[in-house]
């Protein structure tokens, strides 16, 4: 009893931590719609989508690069930007209205770029795009992920993040 009741705390805890490490760890990009607030300061308000290039035109400040900040650290950022002989003590918070689409390619029946959903798994995405076509491979799914653009093996359970490019090979049997 007390082993079963150790692994649904174990499991609930990781459950817990994956949800906040996406939180944490998202990495802002182009294509995502965030909206940035400066505590009592309305006309430093920015509302839209980042860049190609990774950059937002924010007041005062001009083009600024966000890529690849965390949103902490991107408000973190901000702050020292807007302290920098702009604001004594500037508050600023980020807050990502809509995330980059990921995409999907290969052996799929409609191929293309999907709206991200939070905790889309790989056969949900699959399932979005039509399903498999007759020769698509059953475990040969790869996805493209990150701004360093690693590449691995994903199982029908992987959990697709933003901006994820994912490619069903063909199988040969």
């Amino acid at each position: 009893m007390v082993k079963y009741l150790s692994l649904v705390l174990i499991l609930t805890f990781s459950f817990s931590i994956n949800a906040s490490e996406f939180n944490q760890a998202y990495q802002l990009g182009a294509g995502d719609s965030i909206q940035i607030s400066v505590y009592q300061e309305p006309d430093l308000a920015f509302s839209g989508q980042i860049s190609q290039q990774g950059k937002v035109d924010f007041p005062l400040l001009g083009s600024i690069d966000l890529s690849g900040f965390t949103q902490q650290q991107a408000k973190a950022h901000l702050e020292l930007l807007l302290k920098d002989g702009y604001l004594v003590a500037p508050s600023v918070s980020i807050r990502v209205s809509s995330y980059r689409p990921f995409f999907i390619y290969g052996e799929v029946r409609s191929p293309g770029s999907y709206t991200y959903q939070p905790d889309i798994t790989l056969e949900q995405v699959i399932a979005l795009s039509g399903g498999l076509k007759d020769r698509a491979s059953r475990t040969q799914w790869q996805i493209q992920r990150g701004q360093n653009k690693s590449l691995f093996l994903a199982k029908s359970d992987t959990v697709i993040l933003p901006g994820d490019v994912i490619k069903i090979e063909k199988s040969f049997f």
